[in-house]
């Protein structure tokens, strides 16, 4: 499962759906469901393994990834820059098939 964070890009999601990860989009980043998504996620609630989602976040400092960890609580994640759409989709892809397929 892939999160992504930040302003809508439906085609960076759907590019990411065909090479078969399921995506959850979040804008604001900050969202409060955010939390409350990235919470169910890290405690097997939505049957997906705790260690096989990935939070993708568009700043450069990777501020949420950072403020989980800081409260304990690893989130396997990339921080993907202003990219096109395309750019950004097969980095995350080559990302994701090396750290969690």
């Amino acid at each position: 499962m892939v999160v992504l964070c930040g302003r809508p890009r439906p085609e960076l999601g759907e590019r990411l759906a065909r090479a078969g990860f399921a995506v959850v989009s979040f804008d604001p980043p900050g969202a409060p469901s955010l939390e409350v998504a990235l919470d169910a996620l890290g405690r097997g609630m939505l049957e997906v393994d705790a260690d096989s989602y990935a939070l993708i976040e568009p700043h450069d400092d990777g501020s949420i990834a950072l403020a989980r960890a800081a409260a304990g609580v690893r989130v396997p994640g990339l921080v993907v820059r202003d990219l096109p759409d395309e750019l950004a989709a097969a980095a995350i892809v080559q990302w994701l098939a090396k750290h969690l397929v």
